[in-house]
């Protein structure tokens, strides 16, 4: 019979297990979940709740650019910008209700962590020089994880490195015509999910051509024509997907243009950082800029040294270097427009975690020659990854005493049970946000505004912010209002009670809900 373990031994072997490579990447993985959960449980995100409207629509077969039904502002056509999404959104709603959104963006997120370990760990870094990569990176990218398109199609953007990579190694053993085919379907569906998913991938199909380009030329085995190849017919597919995407080229890359001009330095994500720090006092975008510019600059530097000592066809530079090149650019971009700043960071994260596995193992080389400061009894045990592991056990657990307090929420909104005391049919002023819960609690009600900014237009969205102020008085035909807890309506909200026009009917968590008086 086997002999029970002494106490020391079972410590001894609990600890042997955690000294293991594989234990510290499943934590580590486990940590970053359990943020992606409670993440998904805070509905901070409000497009989801419109998109799923827009795909109950679309369920239910109306066109693909449709008249607008839910708003008694604005009248014309209006053009989902992520339709395939939308759909996806409708359907959760149905089954799930508010849970169906903490499913959506929990499952995008984990696949998306998921799916940068993987490239991580093919790039060359290990389980803790992740984890502390990911974190700071997860954080400054927060705004883009949760149950919108943007998910998924950085989820996209890693499948088609990953698949370049792969290929690349395999492409010079096939004969041409089946590499190129490969590579062509590849494309044309990779783009043409993309484009469905969100139209912003059409000019990300683009950025592919330019990744996958490189990942060809730092492949062995392929001859010069056999690149030229690739590169032609895998730029060819990504150009049909975007044919057939739900617009088609002219009229997508004319839409995306009208949201840039209708959102500047109006919605935050389409704010330069100078605007949003100086202008609006949004100071916690300075650290995000500082973590990311710093990310981008060490992958660079580190990519530089890669391609000096190890030769410019190791398989760690066809994976990294094509994340590189799209990620320093968006980098670049989001100091004039601040939601290029969340795409930099998220495809940094696999290459970041590769650039500081490699610091610490220079940092363990100086350590183990002895002489300086970095190797003093102290300074190597609070360097240690026996060290480090018991850090992220601590705050494995703390994470998940947090998630276990956040997801029980599911994402519903804390202004629901206002909404419910609308009056039947009203038409309803409030804050684009709060127009979201609306739009699925109840559809009887119109909203004079919601978070469809490309289709209210520049002006619309500028009067919202004047009528919020109190300088411009509510719309005439309003029935009703509900503000947000916020000092900026503190005037209309005064506006509000002051007027023997309007009663306040109720306040609920801070939400309260104004009605106009019937003569």
């Amino acid at each position: 019979m086997a002999q029970a373990l002494t106490t020391p031994e079972r410590v001894a072997s609990i600890r042997q297990v955690m000294a293991t490579e594989r234990f510290r990447w499943w934590l580590g993985f486990t940590v970053l979940t359990m943020m992606a959960a409670a993440r998904a449980a805070l509905p901070t995100e409000r497009d989801p709740f419109w998109s799923a409207r827009a795909g109950l629509e679309t369920l239910d077969g109306v066109p693909l650019a449709r008249p607008d039904t839910w708003s008694w502002s604005a009248e014309g056509i209006w053009y989902p910008n992520s339709p395939a999404w939308n759909v996806v959104l409708g359907v959760a709603w149905n089954g799930l209700g508010y849970w169906g959104f903490f499913w959506v963006a929990f499952i995008a997120t984990t696949a998306l962590i998921g799916l940068s370990m993987m490239v991580a760990r093919r790039a060359g870094a290990r389980a803790l020089p992740t984890f502390v990569t990911f974190v700071p990176l997860l954080l400054a990218s927060s705004a883009a994880i949760s149950a919108r398109a943007t998910v998924a199609v950085q989820i996209l953007l890693l499948c088609a490195v990953l698949f370049a990579w792969w290929f690349g190694g395999v492409a010079g053993r096939l004969r041409t015509p089946v590499a190129v085919g490969v590579v062509a379907v590849t494309g044309f569906a990779l783009s043409f999910v993309g484009n469905w998913v969100h139209l912003s991938f059409m000019l990300l199909a683009a950025a592919v051509a330019v990744m996958w380009a490189i990942a060809w030329w730092t492949s062995p085995g392929l001859d010069g024509w056999r690149r030229a190849l690739l590169l032609a017919f895998g730029t060819l597919g990504l150009f049909l997907g975007c044919v057939f995407s739900p617009y088609g080229i002219g009229l997508t890359l004319e839409r995306s243009r009208a949201v840039g001009e209708i959102c500047r330095d109006l919605i935050t994500e389409w704010m330069s950082l100078s605007t949003m720090v100086f202008d609006e006092g949004g100071f916690i975008w300075l650290p995000i800029a500082v973590v990311t510019v710093i990310a981008a600059a060490g992958t660079v530097y580190w990519l530089v040294r890669l391609v000096r000592t190890a030769g410019r066809f190791d398989p760690r530079v066809r994976l990294v270097a094509p994340l590189i090149a799209l990620a320093v650019p968006a980098v670049v971009a989001g100091f004039g427009t601040i939601r290029f700043l969340a795409l930099g960071a998220l495809v940094l994260m696999p290459v970041a975690a590769a650039a500081l596995t490699a610091l610490v193992d220079r940092f363990r080389g100086a350590q183990q020659r002895g002489g300086n400061a970095w190797s003093s009894g102290r300074v190597a045990r609070y360097t240690s990854g026996r060290f480090w592991t018991d850090v992220l056990v601590i705050v494995a657990v703390v994470v998940s005493v947090m998630a276990a307090v956040a997801i029980p929420q599911g994402a519903r909104p804390p202004e629901t049970r206002v909404v419910e005391q609308l009056p039947l049919g009203c038409l309803l002023w409030s804050d684009p946000s709060v127009a979201g819960p609306v739009l699925l609690e109840r559809p009887d009600v119109r909203v004079w505004i919601d978070g469809r900014a490309d289709f209210y237009g520049r002006e619309h969205l500028i009067r919202f912010i004047e009528i919020r102020s109190g300088r411009v008085p509510l719309p005439a035909d309003a029935e009703c209002v509900i503000l947000k807890p916020r000092s900026g309506d503190s005037r209309l909200s005064d506006v509000l009670d002051s007027s023997s026009a309007w009663s306040r009917i109720t306040s609920i968590d801070g939400f309260t809900l104004w009605v106009r008086e019937r003569a």
